[in-house]
């Protein structure tokens, strides 16, 4: 019976999405996929929901510790002593992080529930002032000539009026949602007993709601500078005499007339005197969503961390080393000739740390600062990296034979 309902759960997290929005996307791949077609302009940018993908995460944990019960039922055998050796530490492994995540999901659990009425209003007020105060004292700042840069003022006053209008649309629902802010918060406390994980991801879900209108408004600013960036590209090709050719992909030579020439000297004018000002407000939400990708990029570097962290190996390797070996070695004893000894060489820390060092180099190959820079500058969206780049399958084919096992 519980095997049946871990294997309907984990059926629904592999749900297909409608295909008319979210191309058949799986509903834990949601934190991987493509943005939803009603919104999308770059199909790069993503939709985040890491506490399904937690959930997904221990399903299939669920799955994969009963197989490899089985497979260390069969120790006895002795047939494949490495194959078994590592079945064993990664089965222990796991136990021993999901206890641990656990325990310690419950104590946080428990600090959120009888906490819940404090934690709720400091909750309200800081996002209050941190999402909706400081934004609208930015936007009032660049409609004034910020440090006496002259921006346009009839665009200024628009683009500050539309980001304004919905930072105070988000402030009223946040005022209207605040009286639920410590049923909320009790609710996350009680998810602890599922662990500290669970908490970290609906907290990462908290936080994208929190800041829904700052990345709708980091959207927009995007598309506008985007478009200024791509209007401006293909009027410099046009003053060199060039045009793009979409067939061949490539830049070719071209006699404009002089008609044509005019109204690009018009429209070049308008780009360059619109550009700063746009340019101004782009950077303000893109700062903005900057540091929301670093706090999200913490939380996923903390939950790659509790779920992978080879705890157990280490235990292993700090009480008895000549269970982890990592190869053999020729030690000469004795005067003389001597005695040559095989002995055993226990694995070296950074061959258990291989995998978390490929997932930090991952993380830091994302959230690079230079390539976040050449986003920025670029106009392309600043995304959150893919939850499947930092995590591993813990559901993997059981071998059948000898062979498979090697």
């Amino acid at each position: 019976m519980g095997n049946l309902c871990v294997s309907v759960l984990y059926g629904f997290c592999n749900l297909p999405l409608p295909s008319f929005q979210f191309n058949r996307t799986r509903l834990k791949d949601l934190s991987a996929c493509s943005e939803p077609r009603f919104y999308s302009f770059s199909g790069t940018d993503e939709l985040k929901l890491p506490s399904v993908q937690q959930i997904d995460v221990r399903l299939e944990q669920a799955i994969f510790l009963p197989q490899q019960f089985h497979v260390l039922q069969r120790r006895g055998d002795n047939s494949n002593a490495a194959y078994l050796s590592a079945h064993y530490i990664s089965f222990y492994n796991c136990i021993w992080l999901v206890l641990n995540d656990t325990i310690v999901g419950a104590a946080f659990g428990t600090f959120l529930l009888e906490n819940s009425t404090l934690l709720g209003h400091l909750l309200h007020e800081y996002a209050n002032w941190l999402t909706v105060t400081l934004v609208r004292n930015a936007l009032v700042w660049l409609d004034h000539w910020p440090a006496g840069l002259k921006l346009n003022t009839e665009l200024s006053r628009f683009l500050c009026l539309c980001f304004m209008s919905l930072t105070d649309i988000w402030g009223s629902g946040l005022d209207l949602f605040a009286p639920h802010f410590p049923a909320i918060l009790s609710v996350l406390g009680i998810t602890g007993r599922f662990g500290m994980t669970m908490i970290l991801s609906l907290l990462s879900d908290l936080l994208s709601i929190l800041t829904g209108h700052l990345y709708l408004s980091y959207l927009i600013a995007t598309v506008i500078f985007s478009r200024q960036l791509s209007i401006a590209h293909s009027l410099w090709n046009l003053f060199r005499g060039k045009r793009h050719n979409v067939l061949r992909d490539r830049t070719d030579s071209w006699d404009y007339d002089i008609d044509q020439l005019l109204l690009g000297t018009i429209l070049f004018t308008l780009v360059a005197f619109l550009l700063p000002t746009v340019l101004v407000y782009y950077a303000l939400f893109a700062l903005a969503r900057v540091v929301i990708i670093l706090l999200h990029a913490s939380l996923e570097t903390v939950l790659a961390f509790m779920n992978h962290f080879p705890l157990f190996a280490m235990m292993l390797r700090a009480k008895d080393p000549s269970r982890l070996p990592g190869g053999v070695y020729l030690d000469v004893t004795g005067p003389g000739v001597g005695k040559v000894v095989l002995r055993n060489l226990p694995i070296s820390i950074s061959r258990i740390f291989f995998q978390h060092l490929l997932v930090w180099s991952r993380l830091s190959a994302h959230y690079h600062p230079l390539r976040l820079l050449r986003c920025l500058v670029t106009g392309t969206p600043l995304t959150q990296i893919s939850r499947y780049s930092i995590r591993y399958s813990m559901v993997r084919k059981m071998p059948t034979n000898e062979s498979s096992k090697l």
